[in-house]
């Protein structure tokens, strides 16, 4: 699909340039606008199915560049960036039906963008507008491609591709209001509540992934590394798995095991090498890497290159989409600020972390360090 992009990059350049001479500069900057407004309709399309259709928009990251605000709700992260352009969001469903909805909120998208595109046709009487027509165009053309991978679904995967799923596939997906239920429960802290539900599951759905996943995140909260490592791995061996799920379990393995390496509960020597491994194979299966930012700041950290465990894990939560994934990162942050001694900036970090997520045992654990001291 990189490739598709590529060639389709170029294309509309070389067209835009041949149709809009001699004002090519002008007809190459309405295709970046054309770009930026299709990718925005595709992402306000899908928020406007959400709300439509009962699914519950996770976070909402508007802009690109460095935070400039961020508001953390109870289900939903929402996050202002220092260039106003392009936005994101994530979307989950609360509801049963949740491929009637998804598809639904799918086709939605879809609408506006061709809407959006159609319109860009009216205006090709300016070099501008010709630049504006072609982008647009071949930018809603690329997203009906059919496509799901670790860091991107099209929407022409949702309105396509999932109407036709089966088997387990089609599984995860119905079952996900119920593993939203116990995720609910893990990220508020109330660990016996999340294991409850798994517990009940994994005896209607003892093979599905997302229910692994919701054990994974339990015994990780409740610091048995290893416990979780064995699930995960446990996961690699089945060959009922696509490219974009062992890209996924992959890239897990790779935090578990730096996490345990952290917490003492594995040897540093094997664990780093051995995520390390995880995240490269995560990469040649189509995890993007700044995804693995979290993971390589601990890494760093455990190595004692506070200044780029800090970096990363700045990098991580400024991405973060919920209040325990940055709450973690900033953690991060702040043991890189203890191990320089400076406890007075660690202190900083630490108490934004205990304000999104206080219960976590590396929030808590850091904040007691850091009071004795």
């Amino acid at each position: 699909m990189t490739v598709v992009r590529g060639v389709v990059t170029v294309l509309v350049v070389a067209g835009t340039i041949a149709w809009t001479l001699p004002e090519w500069y002008v007809g190459l900057a309405g295709a970046l606008v054309g770009l930026l407004l299709e990718l925005t309709a595709a992402q306000a399309g899908l928020a406007l199915g959400a709300v439509l259709f009962g699914l519950r928009i996770t976070h909402v990251i508007i802009g690109i560049g460095g935070e400039l605000r961020s508001w953390t709700l109870t289900h939903r992260r929402v996050v202002l960036r220092t260039i106003p352009v392009l936005a994101t969001i994530g979307i989950t469903c609360l509801k049963p039906g949740v491929r009637r909805r998804t598809v639904l909120t799918g086709a939605v998208a879809v609408a506006l963008c061709a809407a959006l595109a159609a319109a860009a046709w009216l205006t090709t009487g300016s070099a501008f507008g010709k630049g504006l027509a072609l982008a647009a165009t071949a930018c809603f053309l690329l997203q009906l491609v059919p496509a799901e991978q670790a860091g991107h679904t099209s929407l022409g995967w949702f309105v396509f591709a999932l109407p036709r799923l089966t088997g387990r596939r089609l599984a995860e997906l119905e079952a996900r209001p119920r593993v939203l239920a116990g995720m609910d429960a893990y990220q508020r802290g109330d660990l016996d509540e999340a294991e409850r539900v798994h517990a009940e599951l994994v005896r209607d759905h003892p093979d599905l992934i997302t229910v692994a996943g919701l054990k994974v995140v339990t015994s990780c909260a409740r610091e048995r590394y290893l416990d979780a490592l064995q699930t995960v791995i446990a996961l690699n061996g089945r060959q009922d798995l696509g490219t974009r799920e062992l890209a996924l379990i992959m890239a897990t393995t790779a935090g578990i095991t730096a996490l345990a390496v952290e917490a003492g509960q594995f040897p540093a020597e094997v664990g780093l090498e051995t995520a390390r491994g995880m995240l490269d194979d995560a990469y040649a299966a189509g995890y993007p890497k700044h995804r693995a930012n979290g993971t390589l700041a601990v890494m760093a950290l455990v190595e004692g290159d506070t200044a780029k465990a800090r970096q990363l894990a700045g990098h991580a939560a400024a991405a973060s989409e919920n209040a325990l994934g940055r709450a973690e990162e900033l953690i991060t942050i702040a043991r890189a600020w203890m191990a320089d001694g400076d406890n007075a900036k660690a202190r900083e970090f630490a108490a934004e972390a205990h304000e999104l997520a206080g219960w976590s045992p590396r929030v808590a654990a850091t904040r007691a360090r850091l009071e004795i001291s």
